[in-house]
């Protein structure tokens, strides 16, 4: 190789290693093999846990927002002695999913896609029957009132989008601390959406694993999870 050659060699590698320097990725720290990101998830759920008292009698208390939640889906049945979900009739040959949704029964926003079932100012809440034109009937509502009687304390309710999204700050894991058997798909919150002129779509919130706390419009006669809540009663907690 000829002394011109090598130089032109010599100074293609320089240049190239001269236009190279700041475009490496900076690696990401990771903290006891997590990422920042995860870390910071985690980190938000320990957190967000130390305000959620589990009173071991199928409730949580949310200190934070001085409510109750119900610890199970709604058609699912609290088993005491293990603090889970799984109470109801195991699956059957013709009820299989029963063995993944433990009972979790699904409810609808209304019995039409109307504005029957809510509110017509903001925010569009959930009523047992607004009067408008046709008589509504909520599934979702109805459940959760049920509990008023079962339980002796009033206020049950269906929960709004911003409660049900707090649920899901420290991720799924977190959650599933305080809430087992949380059936992955979304549950019914209690806002009809506000722009929809012809009052046919309602505010659901996801517990699945790829859009975790992300809201999703549907029509309010979709049938779907729902778990209640209701303030919180003078309490020693």
């Amino acid at each position: 190789m000829n002394k011109m050659k090598l130089n032109t060699i010599i100074l293609l590698v320089v240049v190239s290693s001269l236009l190279t320097v700041g475009c490496e990725a900076p690696k990401e720290k990771d903290t006891f093999g997590l990422s920042d990101e995860e870390l910071g998830t985690v980190l938000t759920g320990v957190l967000l846990n130390t305000n959620y008292v589990d009173l071991r009698d199928g409730t949580v208390l949310d200190k934070a927002g001085s409510l109750i939640w119900r610890k199970c889906s709604q058609g699912q049945v609290y088993r005491s002695t293990e603090n889970d979900c799984r109470g109801a009739v195991a699956g059957t040959l013709f009820t299989p999913n029963d063995q993944i949704l433990w009972g979790a029964g699904r409810y609808a926003y209304c019995n039409t896609n109307t504005w029957s079932c809510n509110t017509r100012t903001v925010p569009i809440t959930l009523l047992a029957n607004a009067g408008f034109i046709t008589t509504g009937f909520s599934e979702a509502l109805n459940t959760c009132e049920s509990l008023n009687d079962a339980n002796g304390f009033p206020g049950w309710r269906v929960p709004n989008p911003l409660e049900l999204q707090k649920l899901t700050l420290g991720g799924r894991t977190g959650l599933l601390q305080n809430f087992p058997d949380t059936v992955e798909n979304i549950y019914w919150s209690s806002w009809s959406v506000q722009d929809d002129t012809t009052g046919e779509k309602a505010i659901t919130v996801n517990f699945d694993r790829e859009s975790f706390g992300e809201e999703k419009i549907v029509d309010k006669i979709e049938r779907t999870y729902v778990r209640c809540i209701r303030p919180a009663v003078s309490t020693s907690n």
